[in-house]
């Protein structure tokens, strides 16, 4: 793989194994031979339009090299993350399902006249560039490598924005490249495996999919179907990487099992899985991982399996400082894209990313956020002790705290919580089950003072409950004002 560094992947395994399945769509396979065509042809498209654009608009070509991108995964999307990588470009992804204010945001910062938008009619008046995706088969020649500068930076992704604003964040494809190959320490993939993209490429964790498959020679699978036993199924997925309400639908049905399925790792990430849900994992025997990531990182950093310790990946480095997680390494993005420039952060130095943690070993321990920190009665509480203590019971799917004003205390808990017996009848019984529990395993200061249903997901399409959605929760329930 190491030889791949230097080298436009997909080039490589047209020219070493140009027949075999690069991606896999709902309609039909392309080859790795198909996919080096298609990018050839898309290039030169994509200089057409920059020249279009750039006449209309009066802007420094040479400075118009962000490739703004508003849509869904699909292989249009796909193929303009891998076209960027080969050209040059920055690929800058955008949930589709933003806001108008939040798309405007992000757009200033990205400051950009290339956008090509999926679906106009969403965001009407946005897109800029067009591009015609219909595959004109090339005629056969003999391939030959294609170098790329492994050091040009390949796209922006913005962090959750969890904690204010989100940043805007730039890697090379060495970063990318480096994390592909640390993955594979613990996680193998190979040219005959099918890794299903199930996660945004407007996330860098489903960006770190797109190169871990091609720089294996692997086959992508994409799919605009649910995701289900049966699409694992007939598609014979060996890879897939899930968020928790991911991993709970899929258990929900009896023949989601490595012996019923093709599947060999399933990465987990995004929050905390519970106990039962890693019981149930190990009762029908996945190889399951764990997996502590961030943006900033190009995706993992500590990964675990089949078991709860996560361990340092290779060409990533950790150093712990008044309990705080600081993190560099061969994957450690280059800079913030701020003020219509790149703004590089010097490689040797240490970036915290937020967390607080511990090191024992090459065994990482994370405590929970240092912003979600907050007192209680002059106590500090960490609210992911309180919710991985809930994970331990038999009986809960999900937890979250949430602080809220208290005249006496200052700020008290209020618990989100789902339990595995998902009928509503009983929830305040689960509920004084779950509070007996936690009474004998925590001190009075942070128990809960009120127990809250878990906010119900709104489209199909989301995967993760946000802290607006607690928010909002709280608001009708007139806890916080």
């Amino acid at each position: 793989m190491v030889t791949l560094i230097d080298q436009c992947p997909v080039r490589y395994h047209a020219i070493n194994q140009g027949q075999q399945i690069a991606i896999q769509d709902d309609q039909q396979p392309l080859t790795y031979q198909q996919l080096d065509n298609q990018l050839t042809l898309l290039a030169e498209q994509l200089e057409q339009q920059t020249t279009l654009v750039s006449y209309q608009t009066k802007t420094d070509k040479s400075e118009a090299n962000r490739l703004i991108c508003i849509a869904s995964n699909g292989l249009k999307l796909l193929l303009l993350q891998l076209l960027c990588l080969r050209t040059g470009w920055l690929f800058c992804p955008l949930n589709p399902r933003f806001t108008d204010t939040e798309i405007q945001q992000r757009l200033t910062v990205l400051n950009s006249p290339y956008c090509w938008v999926e679906d106009d009619s969403c965001h009407e008046g946005l897109k800029t560039i067009t591009i015609n995706f219909a595959f004109s088969p090339l005629p056969s020649k003999q391939s030959t490598a294609l170098s790329i500068d492994s050091l040009q930076p390949c796209n922006i992704i913005f962090t959750s924005g969890s904690s204010g604003f989100p940043k805007a964040i730039v890697h090379h494809y060495q970063n990318h490249f480096f994390s592909a190959l640390g993955s594979q320490s613990l996680i193998p993939l190979q040219n005959k495996d099918h890794n299903l993209l199930s996660l945004p490429l407007f996330h860098v964790s489903g960006y770190a999919t797109v190169i871990r498959t091609i720089i294996a020679g692997a086959t992508l699978e994409l799919s605009h179907q649910p995701l289900s036993y049966d699409l694992i199924y007939d598609r014979k997925i060996t890879h897939l990487s899930l968020v928790s309400t991911q991993l709970i639908r899929l258990l929900k049905d009896a023949r989601f099992s490595p012996q019923k399925t093709k599947i060999k790792h399933l990465l987990l990430g995004g929050s905390a899985f519970s106990e039962t849900l890693l019981n149930a994992l190990a009762i029908r025997s996945f190889t399951y991982h764990l997996s502590y990531g961030c943006t900033e990182m190009a995706s993992q950093v500590a990964t675990s399996n089949k078991n709860n310790q996560l361990t340092i990946l290779p060409y990533r480095q950790v150093k712990i400082e008044n309990n705080e997680i600081f993190l560099r390494g061969k994957t450690r993005f280059i800079g913030y894209f701020e003020e219509n420039k790149l703004l590089t952060i010097p490689p040797q130095k240490w970036l915290s990313c937020g967390d607080c943690g511990q090191l024992q070993g090459n065994q990482l321990i994370i405590s929970g956020r240092k912003d979600r920190q907050f007192i209680s009665g002059g106590e500090n509480i960490q609210p992911e002790e309180i919710e991985t203590l809930c994970l331990q019971h038999n009986n809960v799917e999900n937890a979250y705290i949430y602080p809220i004003q208290d005249p006496q205390y200052g700020q008290r808990l209020a618990l989100f919580v789902a339990f595995t017996e998902i009928d509503s009848t009983y929830f305040r019984q689960y509920c004084k089950q779950l509070e007996h529990y936690l009474s004998q395993q925590l001190t009075s200061f942070k128990l809960p003072l009120h127990y809250l249903p878990w906010p119900a997901l709104k489209g199909v399409n989301t995967l993760k409950v946000t802290q607006q959605h607690f928010k909002d929760s709280l608001l009708k329930r007139g806890l916080i004002a």
